[in-house]
């Protein structure tokens, strides 16, 4: 699959389909700003994260930027709602349209945890 790097409302409608792939991975990031993400902990994984979803042959992964510093603060943002996101970096496995799992921030960098959250059925 293809790292995809804006939420286009179809595909994430299609999170939950029986068309979707066994696992859909939410990618929360800080938004750029200035030229690179505002968040340090965003941009210490970006590497991690790109080595892991980017590429046709790789699980999909759909990035979600969550605002500028003072939109990611406010309590009303999407990903605070919708999805319980309080740290930045964050990623969820989907898996028919609900969460089964997340790493934050460090716990990405963790090769033995991301491995096992990527491919569950692995460990």
């Amino acid at each position: 699959m293809v790292l995809l790097p804006t939420p286009y409302p179809h595909v994430m409608n299609s999170i939950g389909s029986p068309a979707a792939p066994k696992h859909t991975f939410l990618i929360f990031y800080s938004s750029v700003v200035d030229g690179q993400m505002w968040c340090p902990d965003c941009r210490n994984v970006e590497g991690t994260v790109k080595e892991v979803f980017d590429g046709f042959d790789k699980p999909r992964g759909i990035i979600i930027w969550v605002g500028d510093r003072t939109e990611w603060r406010t309590p009303s943002n999407s990903a605070r709602v919708d999805w319980k996101v309080s740290s930045i970096p964050t990623i969820l496995r989907i898996q028919d349209g609900k969460e089964t799992a997340r790493l934050v921030e460090n716990e990405i960098l963790d090769k033995h945890k991301l491995q096992a959250f990527i491919h569950p059925e692995e460990s």
